[in-house]
């Protein structure tokens, strides 16, 4: 009777895991993702450390994310794993620093032609956690001071 118990317990918690890794197709190449973006990836990042396009992420994988000289894009972010849910860091060899993807849908800003072109695609993003710099870093471009 334990063993049977304990088969349900870990059958329901493994279908609990595997429920919070999606698998997505882009450009013909597979990823898996998870919403749950570690708290240190979450804030708003500034473009050279202080002007617009800006990139807003969210604890709940929500935000925003800005092209150069477009009204900013309310998107959903997931952050890459692997099949089992880990969160795919390549980690620096020198120090604490490390980098993630994040993959992100647009929605729409409401804007029409080429300025709203992106609504319903989805993207690929960096995002560098340079520790020793003090800065978190979306693209190479966009700064959130740690």
């Amino acid at each position: 009777m334990r063993y049977y118990i304990t088969s349900i317990i870990l059958t329901v918690f493994t279908s609990f895991l595997s429920a919070q890794v999606e698998k997505f197709t882009i450009a013909g190449n597979n990823y898996y993702v998870t919403k749950a973006i570690p708290t240190e990836i979450v804030g708003k990042y500034l473009y050279e450390k202080d002007k617009e396009p800006i990139v807003e992420i969210q604890s709940d994988g929500s935000g925003y994310f800005q092209v150069h000289d477009v009204k900013a894009y309310p998107v959903e972010y997931w952050i890459e794993t692997d099949a089992n849910g880990n969160i795919q860091k390549r980690k620096s060899e020198t120090n604490s620093n490390y980098q993630v993807v994040l993959i992100l849908k647009y929605g729409s800003n409401g804007e029409s032609g080429w300025k709203g072109a992106n609504a319903g695609k989805y993207d690929r993003i960096d995002v560098t956690m340079a520790f020793d710099q003090g800065y978190a870093i979306v693209m190479g471009e966009r700064f959130r001071k740690l």
